[in-house]
Order: structure tokens, then sequence, then C-alpha cells
């Protein structure tokens, strides 16, 4: 990240000042995680289970111990507010007693039975009503979810491409890991990844007669595409941007295929719903289940019909589409699931988030006004966030300039010492189901405070 054009070097000085003294004070009250994480680099790499533990943060690494409504609580018995919502995976909260409920009346009946459980026609029915699609299938994360409506689509259209957008992030598949929205040719976004799937372009979000030129050409099988990018900070859909997706889609025989992943905790019906979009494939998973791992993608009725038609069987003497995995649509997921969507996350719970988000929002605009910042929020439903410039961005270059690393990081580390949780560097705090206004207000306070440091120079 470079340096943000709305931070002054007084301001940047501060800031070095202030996260050298709140790094020091973190590392001080949490001396068993430090202990934990040296016991762990003897067998795990970087001392956690999977990398992105340590890589998503530059201060030492938490463990936790418990969690309840909004708040953790690591093994030190530092409580936390959390405004990172697990990145879309905790946004119900920790220990909801319904889900604590659900899981241990499944648990005794059977988490696993790789045979459906009647609970999926109810997640089916829920997940229908919020964007509209009449069939689904279940995987175990919304990239595995990417990853099966990809092959969907080159089975139904005979080709190959796929056109992404600049500043997406679609899970951890080859296809979708690259960036080439610079004209340079395809950059692949982490290594490991070898060559570039045949096929593949990434235009700017919001540049729709880029992304016509693509589909004229005729190759692509899919456009995927989040609705409101997500992963850099947060981006709007100019107001002809999806409609003219889908048309152009349309005319050029190619599949639309939306994720939701994050933006269906945003709003009800995610960006379907928020801008009357009709997509042939909507992709989704993260916390619908209340945290117990879940992916899922619906279709239409013709797309359903393919996949009925190409099922392929265990001796693999029918060659089907390459779908499907042992633990996918288990019986606990799909318990949790459907109470989730069916009982906790309803229109009238995503309207108090949706409240809560905007009061977020407003009062981030507000703290800026106070000391003087030419700043903005991000808003889209629950989620808000920082943009250090007075206009909001359009596509993924203008968003990464406002990714301060160093403004960022010390508001993190400021934040939790005084026992709030923000978000990660690529995104904003959101409101979850389980927080209120009063946490709303807590996390505004702390917010007030750091900018009176930040600005007093």
């Amino acid at each position: 990240m470079t340096a943000a054009p709305g931070l002054t070097s007084g301001h940047r000085r501060a800031l070095e000042r202030i996260r050298r003294r709140e790094d020091a004070a973190f590392r001080a009250r949490v001396p068993i995680s430090l202990a934990l994480t040296d016991r762990a680099r003897a067998h795990m790499p970087n001392g956690v289970p999977t990398p992105w533990m340590a890589g998503f943060y530059r201060t030492p690494t938490l463990w936790v111990d418990h969690g309840s409504g909004p708040s953790f609580t690591d093994v030190d018995g530092n409580s936390y507010l959390d405004f990172n919502v697990g990145d879309m995976s905790t946004v119900l909260g920790y220990a909801h007693p319904r889900l604590t409920e659900v899981i241990a009346a499944q648990a005794a009946r059977g988490v696993q039975l790789l045979l459906p459980s009647e609970s999926a026609l109810g997640v089916c029915e829920q997940l229908r009503l919020r964007f509209g699609l009449p069939q689904w299938q279940f995987t175990l994360s919304a990239s595995t979810a990417n990853a099966e409506a990809l092959r969907i689509a080159r089975v139904a259209t005979g080709r190959q491409g796929v056109l992404l957008f600049a500043g997406k992030y679609h899970g951890q598949l080859h296809e979708t890991l690259w960036d080439g929205a610079g004209g340079a040719g395809l950059v692949s976004e982490g290594t490991g990844l070898g060559s570039p799937p045949p096929g593949l372009d990434v235009v700017e979000f919001n540049d729709l007669e880029a992304a016509r030129r693509v589909l004229e050409r005729g190759r692509c099988a899919a456009v995927l595409v989040e609705g409101v990018l997500t992963n850099c900070g947060t981006v709007l859909p100019a107001p002809e941007f999806l409609p003219g997706l889908r048309e152009a889609c349309t005319r050029s025989g190619t599949l639309l295929v939306l994720d939701e992943t994050h933006t269906q905790f945003d709003c009800y019906g995610g960006a379907v719903a928020h801008f009357g979009i009709a997509p042939d494939m909507v992709t989704g998973g993260k916390g619908i289940a209340g945290g117990v791992p879940i992916g899922a993608y619906g279709l239409t009725d013709e797309l359903a019909a393919l996949v009925t038609e190409q099922l392929g069987d265990e001796l693999g003497e029918t060659v089907g589409i390459a779908l499907g995995g042992t633990l996918f649509a288990n019986a606990l997921s799909m318990a949790c699931a459907e109470a989730v969507l069916a009982e906790l996350m309803t229109p009238d719970a995503y309207e108090r988030i949706g409240a809560l988000g905007a009061r977020l929002a407003d009062g981030i605009e507000a703290a800026a006004r106070k000391h003087e910042l030419p700043w903005r929020a991000h808003r889209f439903g629950a989620r808000s966030g920082y943009c250090l410039s007075p206009e909001l961005p359009r596509n993924a270059r203008e968003a990464h300039a406002d990714l301060d690393a160093l403004f960022i990081d010390t508001r993190r580390v400021y934040f939790a010492n005084r026992g709030i949780w923000d978000a990660i560097a690529s995104s904003g705090p959101h409101a979850g189901f389980a927080h209120g206004a009063a946490d709303v207000d807590a996390y505004l306070a702390v917010l007030d405070v750091f900018l009176d440091e930040m600005c007093a120079a």
C-alpha cells in the first residue's frame, strides 16, 4: 500500500509515534498468546493452523478462549467488541443460544450422513426468497461454490473464458487469483498457481465498455462479479454497471454469476435484491450457517436441468460435471443454515443492522469533520469503512489509494488495546446481528480519541 493522500506528514509522524507505543502495550497484554505462538511454531508454519491467522495481522497472533454475542475473549482474559465479524463468517455473533441448541440437537442425530437431510429444503426456500433463483446446491465454502459455478458455466456454454473485475476476491481457486486490469498481462495474486487459465480477462470494476469489448469476442463462459466490491474497502456500482452487464451477458450468450459472499450480509437479498439484478447463478457461503462451514450456489431451472442431465456415477461409467464433495451439504451445516436464515437473519433483523451500519458511517464522517479531515465513509447496508479522500472510489485502483497501511495498522492496534477488534485491512467495520447501538457508539468513542491523538501535531 502507498501513502494515502488524506494524511499529512504531521498525521503520519503522529501515527508512527502512536503505533510504537500501542504495539508495545499490545504485547504486554497478551503474554499467554505469545507463549502459545512460540509453542505452536514447532508444529505449524508461523505458529498458526492456517496462514490467514498470521498474515492478516501485523500484531502478534491472538489466541481466543471463547466468544459470546458481539464479543470474544482471548486466552489472556482480554475481551474485544468485534467489528471484523470474522470477515462475515461470524456476523451472527458468538455462541448464539438458538444456534447452540440446533448444533446440540443435530449432533445427537448425526452431524454427517452423506445423504440428504430435510433441513436442506428449508435452506433452499430461504435462499430462493432472498435471491430469486429456484435451484440450489451446497459446498463447504464460497470458494468451492464459485469453482463449481464456473464448471457448470463452461459445460452450459461450451466456452472456457471467464471475465473478472480488478479488486475482486472470489476465494482460493486457480481461476480467480489473477489480476490484469493494468494492461500488462495477467499477474498472479499468489505463488504456486502455475500458468494463467485460458481465456481469463480482468477489467476495472464499473468499466462497462471494457467488459462489453471482452464479451463481444464470444469466448467467455461466465462473468463472475461482486455486486459491490468489498475487498478493497467498498466500491459501489455505477447505476448503469450491473444492468449493463446483465444485458451484455444476455446478448453474448455469457452466464452472469453474482458472488454474494459478503454482500448477502449487508442487506436482505444482497446486491441481487438491492440493485434488482437477475443473475444466472448466485454464489455465497460465509456466515449463513452461523459460523459452521458452508457454501451455496443458486441456479436457474435451465442450468439445474443441465446438472441433472450431467450426473456422473460412482464407477465413472457416466462422466458428469465435476461437482460435489464428501462433506458438502452435511446435516449439521444444513440444520444450522435453516435456523439462521429462517429465524435469525430475517428481513427485520437486516433492517436493524442496516440502521446500525448507517449510524457507524455517519459517525465516521462526523468524526472526520470534527477533526477537519476531508474524508468520507464507505456505506452499503450494514457495511462501513474509511475513505481518506473527499470522493468515494469508483474502482479498485482508486480504492487501493485510500488503503493506507500505517493508518489501518495503527488504528487497529489502538482500538484493540481499548477493547475493540476492528476490521482487516481490506475491509471496514461491519455491524453484525449481535451488535446494538451502544456497541456502535463505543466504536465511535474510541475513534474520536484516536483522531484527537493523530491530529494533535
